[in-house]
């Protein structure tokens, strides 16, 4: 399996947050509270992206360190807030027990999965690739 990395233009393609699984969940509701205001300075580099290519293909906790992510008050998000990107090694399973094993996830359809052929799915049910 790949080793996906946790960087932004990872995070930009992540389809986690509107997946089915975990639209219902009160637990990633609480926590995706506590990871808004980085994820809007994610959206704040992203929107720098031609000008700042090195600062997307960066680790996150690079990128914190970094004059982009300084400059945008961006700050490495703890594993247990994140509710994205499980597939990464930094990331790996949900700690959200009420996740809806019923729904069918979205895993084929992300262009993280596609691009490193990872082959299983349900990552935040089961961790990282």
């Amino acid at each position: 399996m790949a080793r996906i990395k946790l960087n932004i233009s990872n995070y930009g393609k992540c389809l986690c947050p509107v997946c089915p699984v975990q639209l219902k969940s009160p637990c990633i509701a609480a926590k995706n509270e506590n990871w808004r205001e980085q994820r809007k300075a994610i959206g704040e580099i992203l929107k720098e992206y031609p000008d700042h290519p090195e600062a997307y293909q960066m680790d996150m906790e690079e990128l914190e360190k970094s004059g982009v992510g300084i400059r945008h008050h961006f700050s490495q998000p703890r594993p247990d807030e994140m509710q994205e990107l499980y597939c990464s090694e930094a990331v790996g399973k949900s700690n959200c027990d009420d996740l809806d094993e019923e729904k069918m996830c979205q895993c084929q359809d992300c262009a993280v999965w596609q691009q490193n052929r990872l082959g299983r799915t349900y990552f935040c049910l089961s961790g990282s690739a």
